[in-house]
């Protein structure tokens, strides 16, 4: 075996870039006080035994009010980061500085970006689910969102085809990129079907899945990074020119659905500790956690999905279309 001077150095700049990368990709996490405004109850969990990994979690409360107003808000503040490209952030923030009235302006950007709440056809207005996806996933796996599609879209009426959101991180010398299907739903199991069906289309349809590389390489938010960790990055996402370069795709399913019978076990309010009516509602959650994971699991299965490759998060409401119209 021979071991030269540049076959060493070749083996301490590949180790010091795979570093380099994990930590320019953690500058592309955006600024979200998740916890203040949703409750993680149960965290997923890798167990080969009881796939796929599942997280359960529902609106932080006030006494025994469900804060879904407070949530809808939170959301639509992080609506800045999630549909507007990274450049585009730049400048917008850097316009503030010098004239806060362009808050109005980008009031106005970001709103003309989603679509008006119809209460004749709420099922339109769902984008809010791509919402909670993208802050779920930056909070459940600090994975930055790698992409903002909603860039791409020529009309607020009109959807973006494909992914609901791409997001990634780099460990351990792989990418992992993860996938995102959002989707409201009037119940869990309803919304884990649906987040199945929409992982097979995706699948099944290559073109589409070349596309979402495309996406990310052409318009994506890695040319916020510079030099070499930019130029590393984009290579991972060049998948027919960089196919050697390892690279591992997850698919999460984020559902918020609405929860009735939960939500309806109420416990009398009294002088005693406020936070009893949020921990009830917890536990009572909590104690869904196998059901969910089941009809998860049987849903990917018959859709011919790899359950050790996805994770589903479950975000229980009191009911979806109040969440919609709140936002």
């Amino acid at each position: 075996m021979h071991f030269s001077p540049n076959h060493i150095w070749i083996s301490i700049r590949v180790t010091a870039s795979n570093t380099d990368l994990a930590a320019a990709l953690e500058t592309l996490l955006n600024p979200s006080k998740v916890d203040d405004y949703i409750r993680c109850v149960v965290e997923h969990v890798f167990d080969p035994d009881a796939l796929p990994p599942t997280s359960l979690l529902h609106p932080r409360f006030n006494e025994d009010v469900p804060l879904v107003a407070d949530l809808a808000t939170f959301l639509w503040r992080q609506c800045f980061f999630y549909a507007l490209p990274r450049r585009k952030q730049k400048k917008l923030k850097e316009s503030l500085d010098t004239d806060p009235s362009m808050s109005l302006e980008i009031w106005r950007i970001v709103k003309s970006a989603f679509m008006d709440y119809s209460i004749k056809n709420p099922s339109r207005s769902s984008e809010i689910g791509e919402v909670i996806a993208y802050v779920l996933v930056q909070y459940l796996l600090k994975a930055p969102q790698v992409a903002a599609k909603m860039a791409l879209k020529t009309s607020a009426n009109m959807p973006v085809h494909g992914l609901d959101g791409i997001h990634a991180t780099f460990e351990a010398g792989a990418m992992t990129i993860y996938f995102l299907e959002a989707k409201l739903s009037y119940s869990a199991n309803a919304g884990a079907k649906a987040y199945a069906e929409s992982a097979k289309e995706f699948l099944s349809d290559r073109k589409q899945y070349l596309r979402e590389y495309e996406i990310v390489s052409d318009l994506g938010n890695l040319d916020a990074l510079s030099g070499d960790e930019r130029e590393a990055a984009l290579d991972y996402f060049n998948i027919l020119e960089q196919p050697r370069l390892q690279r591992r795709e997850r698919y999460v399913g984020v559902v918020c659905y609405s929860e009735k019978k939960n939500y309806a076990n109420k416990i009398p309010v009294s002088p005693g500790p406020i936070e009893i009516h949020e921990d009830h509602f917890a536990g009572l959650l909590q104690s869904e956690l196998e059901r969910f994971r089941r009809a998860a699991l049987r849903h990917l299965q018959r859709n011919d999905a790899d359950p050790a490759k996805c994770f589903v998060f479950f975000l229980a409401v009191p009911d979806v279309n109040q969440l919609r119209c709140a936002f």
